[in-house]
């Protein structure tokens, strides 16, 4: 770049000579003459005067200061490096108008046209370094982030003469093979990593990679796995297809294992099962993850008790498996003669062995309950039969039955099903639920009867449930009514209850005849005659056809009314208020007819009459009517068209809306023979023009007939009122009228009567007024002619607004208030640019607080400030940066990191500002240490103090007591490298000095985390071989280890004295009473 300027500043000089020697040559052939023809001009055609650059004296020299403007008088501003070029660096030629305005006219294309033409892309006026709007475009594509922001672009597109700047790969191979190839200690070639450098690489620094095992392999790398090399699994550099089964590495320590032999066991090769990554030795088997879980006094069993001869597959799971000789020689009950279960969980618990329990309830079909409860099992179990004993009462309790006399169960054939009437709870006491055992309950007086008046000679069973079993002496001798000759049926409960036999009731709406009105007070004996119930008539004619046939009012039985009586009649006392629903008939009686007396139209007596029509009694009325004559104009015979029932034929309307043409305005007060002439009634025109058609051809304000308007009236009129027309303009045309468009005269715009055709654009009418206007002036500005675009229909042409956002620029903050001069300078409103810098390249230039333009800050504004009126309270997200700014960080003043103005800092490592704070760290010391400088491994940016160090990731986390040690108790001298973490190495003082028990003498391990945790020191508990702790009476080891040196020597005779032989031993060849013999064969 720097070689192209120079060349470029040598051109421009030669130019510049060159040009002052034609300009000398050209002075001196000049006549002497002043009054010869104006000389020749190389400049081509040229608005400028020729006084602002040349001189009286000569054409050349030019002025030392040329009155133009390059700004304001061409279409080509000059801004940034532009401002300071040569102007025959870019108008070689005299001719100042064939300059070009691309980039490439001036500037060659280094890139080949790989980036196209359009260098203001990533290149600015301020000179040729790439802007921020490419960094961001490189951004969206390949993030620079880390060592990527501090390369130089031509590290990787290769310099700009022979660049490749667009298609190149983002992979991290595409750049970094040979250090893939060339990578060590581990070759990833011979080691068939994977290509992708991320995975173990970040952007920060190439060093200090770090593979995160469980995120991308299925092996999670924990306890003692964590300290391994990798070359310990992945031996010769093999790191595809190596095992992750324990098996793959452990096969040899599976093999080698004794106690218990694994192989011969036949142990699963899954290692996890019973040892963890931790630590090898002490092995825990969780027997709950088999089908077998350990519970109450199986816990305390050793394997081999269960597992004899080291066979741990197919143990048996049933109880029996090795209780079997215990369940045979239970004899309280004895179990095997009974044939028991061998299910021994049925009644016995893992807990205790003895105290066992069965569940009555939910194991048979025969729940205790009651006194059963407290039975003795041999009182019902008689025998020891346990399996065959019936659950039926009547097994147990049948001499209770037998003898039961009050009432006698035998005689009586009661049911042995004693539970029908007892319970378990008391025998005495039984009580029989009548209501639910039998298909007849006891209500009222029934209640309260003994049990003998109904069931006589201790007879139960069979007994009628009808009345009449009981109570036929009663319905035989009841004279009132009497039941008997009345053929009344026995079935009592039709009229009598269970709570009183008098004052009985007969429902007669439970026959067909319900008793209403005056049939209520009215004796039985009136309508059953002769004490007949059964087969009376219901009909009323039956008892009322003496007062039908003496009717004469209408006289019921001539004019052959029905004998149905109750269609007019009811049954309240006495016959008058009979009533006729007149409207049963198909004619109903309204207005006057409801007072016209029935022989009116009935006459003589003709109840039979089978038409309604109106005619039939009004044919006089219709044919004397002559207002309007109604024969003549062929009216239809319907007076109710038109007449209504009220008394009087006065009145009569007809409703217009029921024809095609309803009558509304004017039209309803204009009287029928103004419309209907002549008494014509049919085939009357509805059309507007049919009746003023003389008005349509003599209106003139406008000219309805040369305007050549609808002859539809109904557009513009109202039947209201002829005059005050009004036409919707709105709906009408597509021209609505809005604003002051509403109050203006028709004749303003439909010039000479035209209505038809006109347009709707503004400027027919508005273009005077578009031409007058000077702020600003639309016509040497250029603007649109469509006025609506700013001004609104609004009287008066003030208040225009403009949207700026249509532009592409919208005014926000501070730009609502600018004045649009201050922007558009000398009525320029043709602005193609709208960056800040634009404006308010003196406001950069002159900012010192940072100094904008030395720490070459890109000059887009808007990346820190805001629209609003004035330039503070600019903020700049430094998370763009790559590096947010959290905790403390962000109160800092720039300043205080970016030192001297330079804001161009590429790394973001924090020992760039702490270096100080980490060397004069004394506690620890970082430096003595060898601590790395990455900071936020254990500091946060919240404070400095406080630092905290996740101790787990070096694979020796620390618990217990461990997480409150201080540091320096086991890192001694600053000594961080440690590498071994048993618990020897800081506890043998403690190991050493142990006395109870002594832990040297008895030749205790090492690993003190076999008996003790770091919870706490004391408490320590050891896992007994053979039997719990404490054992009998045996609490303290000293109790059978009587020698503290050695405790594989014990004692058990101090506990089990056995003077002399017994008979348990006899015939135990070598039979030694002591306590190693004992222990050989009692290890429990």
């Amino acid at each position: 770049m720097t070689a192209s300027l120079e060349r470029r500043a040598d051109r421009s000089w030669r130019v510049r000579v060159v040009f002052l020697v034609l300009v000398f040559m050209a002075a001196s052939l000049l006549p002497a003459q002043t009054n010869k023809p104006t000389p020749h001009n190389p400049h081509g055609p040229i608005s400028i005067a020729c006084e602002n650059c040349h001189t009286t004296i000569s054409w050349s020299p030019i002025r030392k200061t040329v009155e133009f403007d390059h700004n304001r008088e061409t279409k080509y501003p000059l801004r940034g490096m532009h401002q300071n070029v040569e102007c025959n660096s870019c108008h070689v030629k005299k001719v100042f108008t064939n300059v070009g305005h691309q980039c490439a006219d001036c500037h060659a294309d280094l890139h080949r046209r790989q980036m196209g033409t359009n260098c203001q892309g990533c290149h600015s006026v301020n000179g040729w370094r790439v802007n921020v709007n490419a960094i961001k475009r490189h951004q969206n594509r390949f993030p620079l982030l880390g060592a990527h922001a501090a390369v130089e672009c031509e590290a990787c597109h290769r310099g700009a003469a022979s660049g490749v700047f667009v298609g190149l790969s983002t992979e991290c191979m595409s750049c970094h093979q040979r250090d893939f190839q060339q990578g060590r200690p581990l070759d990833h070639v011979a080691a068939n990593l994977p290509g992708t450098c991320e995975t173990c690489h970040t952007m920060d620094r190439w060093q200090g990679a770090k593979f995160d095992h469980a995120q991308f392999t299925r092996f999670s790398l924990t306890g003692a796995h964590a300290q391994l090399a990798c070359t310990s699994c992945h031996i010769e550099n093999r790191f595809q297809g190596t095992s992750t089964e324990c098996f793959g590495c452990h096969a040899q320590a599976f093999t080698a294992t004794k106690n218990p032999n694994h192989v011969a066991a036949g142990f699963p090769h899954d290692c996890s099962g019973c040892h963890t990554t931790t630590t090898w030795l002490g092995v825990t088997f969780d027997h709950n993850s088999t089908k077998f879980p350990l519970t109450g006094a199986h816990i305390s069993v050793q394997c081999t008790a269960c597992h004899v001869a080291g066979r741990f597959v197919g143990t048996p799971l049933n109880c029996s498996g090795c209780h079997l000789a215990d369940f045979e020689k239970t004899s309280n009950p004895d179990h095997r003669h009974l044939n028991f279960s061998m299910q021994c969980d049925t009644c016995h618990t893992t807990a205790n062995w003895q105290g066992a329990k069965f569940d009555h309830n939910t194991l048979t079909k025969f729940p205790l309950t009651g006194a059963h409860a407290t039975v003795a099992c041999t009182s019902c179990h008689l025998n020891g039969q346990f399996t065959t004993a019936s659950s039926g009462c009547v097994s147990c309790h049948l001499q209770d039955f037998n003898k039961t006399a009050s009432p006698n169960h035998v005689a009586a054939g009661f049911p042995t099903t004693c539970n029908a009437c007892h319970t378990t709870v008391q025998w005495r006491g039984a009580k029989f639920d009548h209501n639910t055992s039998t298909k007849f309950a006891l209500t009222g007086a029934h209640v309260s009867v003994a049990c003998a008046q109904c069931h006589k000679n201790n007879v139960f069973v069979g007994l009628a449930m009808d009345c009449a079993s009981c109570h036929l002496a009663d319905f035989n001798k009841t004279t009132n009514p009497n039941h008997l000759t009345a053929g009344f049926p026995t079935n009592c409960a039709v009229c009598h209850n269970t709570t009183q036999w008098p004052g009985a009731k007969f429902d007669h709406s439970k026959t067909r005849f319900a008793l209403t009105g005056a049939h209520v007070t009215v004796t039985c004996a009136q309508c059953h005659v002769g004490g007949k119930f059964t087969g009376t008539a219901m009909d009323c004619f039956s008892c009322h056809l003496k007062e039908y046939n003496a009717t004469t009012n209408p006289p019921h039985k001539s004019a052959g009314f029905p004998t149905t009586c109750n269609t007019c009649h009811t049954t309240v006392a006495g016959w008058g208020g009979a009533n006729f629903d007149h409207a049963s008939t198909g004619f109903a009686l309204v207005g006057a007819h409801t007072t016209v007396q029935c022989t009116q139209c009935h006459v003589n007596g003709n109840f039979t009459l089978a038409s309604a029509a109106c005619i039939n009694c009004h044919l006089a009325d219709y044919s004397g009517a002559n207002n309007p004559p109604h024969k003549a104009a062929g009216f239809p015979q319907d007076c109710t068209m038109c007449h209504s029932m009220v008394t009087g034929w006065g009145g009569a309307t007809f409703d217009h809306s029921k024809t095609p043409f309803p009558l509304t305005g004017a039209h309803v007060t204009v009287t029928c023979a103004q419309c209907h002439v002549g008494g014509k009634f049919a085939g009357t025109t509805m059309l507007c023009y049919g009746c003023h058609q003389a008005k349509y051809v003599a209106t003139t304000n406008p000219n309805h007939q040369a305007a050549g308007f609808p002859t539809d009236c109904s557009v513009c009129h109202p039947t209201a009122s002829w005059l005050t027309a009004t036409f919707n303009h709105n709906t009408a045309t597509k021209f609505a009228l809005r604003g002051a468009h509403v109050n203006v005269a028709c004749g303003l715009c439909h010039v000479n009567n035209v209505f038809a055709g006109l347009s709707t654009a503004c400027a027919n009418c508005h273009m005077a007024a578009y031409n007058a206007t000077t702020n600003p002036p639309h016509k040497t500005s250029g603007f649109p002619t469509t006025c609506d675009t700013c001004h609104t229909t609004v009287a008066g042409w003030a208040g225009a607004t403009f949207n700026h956002a249509t532009t592409g620029f919208a005014l926000v903050g501070a730009h609502t208030s600018v004045q649009c001069a201050q922007c558009h300078v000398s009525g320029n409103f043709s602005l193609t640019s709208a960056t800040c810098i634009n404006c308010h390249l003196t406001d950069y230039n002159g900012t010192t607080n940072p100094r904008h333009k030395t720490a070459g800050f890109p000059q887009d504004c808007t990346l820190c400030h805001t629209m609003v009126a004035g330039w503070g309270g600019a903020t700049f997200n430094h998370a763009t940066t790559g590096f947010a700014l959290t905790g403390a960080h962000t109160s800092l003043q720039c300043a205080q990191c970016h030192t001297n103005n330079n804001y161009s800092l590429t790394s973001a490592a924090c020992v760039n500002c702490h270096l100080t704070n980490y060397n004069a760290t004394a506690t620890p010391n970082h430096t003595a240490a060898g601590f790395p400088t990455t900071c936020d491994t254990c500091h946060s940016t919240t404070s400095w103090a406080g630092a905290v160090f996740d101790h787990a990731k070096t694979g020796w986390a620390l618990t217990g007591i461990h997480a409150t040690t201080a540091c320096a108790l086991c890192h001694v001298g600053g000594n961080f490298s440690l590498t071994a973490t048993a618990c020897y190495g800081c506890h043998q003082a403690v190991y050493q000095a142990t006395t109870s028990p002594n832990h040297i003498a008895a030749g205790f391990p090492t690993t003190c985390d076999t008996c003790h945790t770091t919870a706490a020191w004391t408490g320590a508990t050891f896992n007994h071989t053979w039997f719990r702790i404490p054992h009998h009476s045996a609490k303290l080891c000293t109790d059978c280890h009587a020698n503290s040196s050695d405790y594989s020597v014990f004692v058990c005779t101090n506990c089990h004295l056995k003077p002399q032989t017994d008979a348990n031993h006899s015939g135990n060849k070598n039979y030694v009473y002591d306590s190693a013999h004992c222990y050989a064969c009692h290890k429990q």
